[in-house]
């Protein structure tokens, strides 16, 4: 007798995670307008944090499709540091301590180029006068003789009319198209990217020294022509035309940067690191400067999402009253599950998945509010902006986020008010009204 008595204090009824969740979702609908106007209120925060995560992919997106995916060409660029060194043009011996530093067998190539201005512009007998505002394609810059590197004039995709450049020997002018534009516009002339071709072109190019103002005159033909999306390119020329041009002029060849790339990209930080240690130049690379755009926009994002997640808090606190309040309201049906001996972390149970059911129809609404946004801004953006491809864009990885906080919030919420649960003495909350 004694033994089964024993027995019968240890025996406790359990429910089922079915039927917790059955009754969780009774209470929420007993009370759904209540709790919707919770979810859509908790859903605001949520809007805010995915869209900062929306914007902040996909300009990370796009900064990976202009770069693919982040692979870069392992260029250095460097200059001299204008607080140290007394000039701000490299020369000689410049070159000659960087590839000592660097080592000779380790570097690809090491090429600085250099430019020259373009002062008054002329074709068949009409003029663009350049000297007033002096936009960007009014400076001629030299292409590298290593061809394969990278500038607007040796990529398919920005060509518009003319060969790709592949000889370092090629005599002629690359200008961008707003070059063009400006010229139609200044003389009620209607050049295309193509028509514009093989047109002699008559150059006024300047260099301004301390000593005054030294001007020559130029022939040349344009041969290529590129686009100019920010309308901020340069013109460009065959290195060895243009430095024909400049010493034939009396004019200084002005190196303001150079770029090198190494044989094993692996190293290029650590090459990086060691010219830097050189406080005459400046050194940055190429991934170094990727790297600090995406920190950047990483940082941005986070501080969005911070300031977002401050309504979630508000939330959490308002989900924590409602289930507060809901167990005081079943102050005797808890009485009565517990009196039959249902276990304190089941009852607790149906109150914790009624603040997920919360949290996550929050989540719900808030998906749906924030990709009919996103898609939205994209059409906008698009048809605005073409070459933009998007503006808002979820991954995977914020979706497993969002869902990690919902679930993390839903428990939080009803951690504290489910304590109650524990205190409740049987008899008493038989007798609550």
């Amino acid at each position: 007798m004694v033994k089964f008595l024993k027995k019968s204090t240890v025996n406790r009824n359990k429910l089922s995670f079915r039927s917790k969740y059955k009754l969780s979702l009774s209470n929420f609908m007993e009370r759904r307008w209540r709790n919707l106007m919770i979810s859509l209120a908790t859903a605001i925060g949520f809007i805010g944090i995915l869209i900062s995560f929306g914007l902040g992919n996909a300009i990370v997106d796009m900064i990976n499709e202009e770069t693919n995916n982040g692979n870069l060409p392992a260029q250095v660029q460097i200059s001299l540091n204008g607080k140290v060194a007394s000039s701000t043009i490299l020369n000689q011996t410049d070159i000659n301590t960087i590839t000592d530093i660097v080592g000779k067998d380790e570097i690809k190539y090491l090429e600085s180029p250099f430019s020259t201005i373009m002062q008054k512009v002329s074709i068949d007998g009409k003029t663009l006068d350049l000297s007033t505002n002096l936009p960007s394609y009014a400076q001629i810059v030299s292409l590298y003789e290593d061809t394969s590197i990278a500038v607007s004039a040796n990529t398919e995709d920005s060509i518009l009319s003319g060969d790709i450049y592949s000889n370092p020997s090629e005599k002629g002018l690359t200008v961008p198209i707003s070059f063009v534009e400006a010229f139609n516009q200044a003389n009620q002339t209607d050049y295309t990217a193509k028509t514009i071709i093989g047109k002699e072109l008559n150059i006024e190019i300047v260099e301004h020294r301390a000593d005054g103002s030294f001007i020559a005159h130029v022939q040349t033909t344009i041969i290529r022509v590129t686009t100019d999306e920010l309308e901020d390119s340069n013109s460009y020329m065959a290195p060895e035309q243009l430095e024909a041009i400049l010493k034939d002029s009396g004019f200084t060849k002005n190196r303001p940067y150079m770029i090198l790339e190494l044989n094993n990209p692996d190293k290029t930080a650590t090459i990086t690191e060691k010219l830097k240690e050189h406080k005459k130049y400046t050194v940055l690379s190429q991934q170094e400067i990727l790297d600090i755009i995406i920190n950047f926009i990483r940082v941005i994002q986070g501080l969005l999402v911070v300031l977002s997640s401050q309504a979630i808090v508000v939330s959490m606190v308002m989900i924590g009253v409602i289930i507060y309040i809901n167990i005081m309201q079943r102050s005797k049906e808890i009485g009565v599950m517990k009196a039959v001996g249902y276990l304190n972390k089941d009852v607790k149970a149906i109150f914790v998945y009624e603040s997920m059911i919360i949290t996550y129809s929050s989540l719900i609404i808030s998906f749906i509010v924030a990709l009919g946004i996103g898609t939205l801004a994209n059409v906008i953006v698009r048809q605005q902006f073409p070459n933009i491809t998007k503006v808002f864009a979820l991954n995977w990885q914020s979706i497993v986020i969002m869902v990690a906080l919902a679930t993390v919030m839903g428990f939080v919420s009803a951690y504290f008010p489910t304590r109650k649960i524990s205190k409740l003495d049987p008899v008493e909350s038989l007798r609550y009204e």
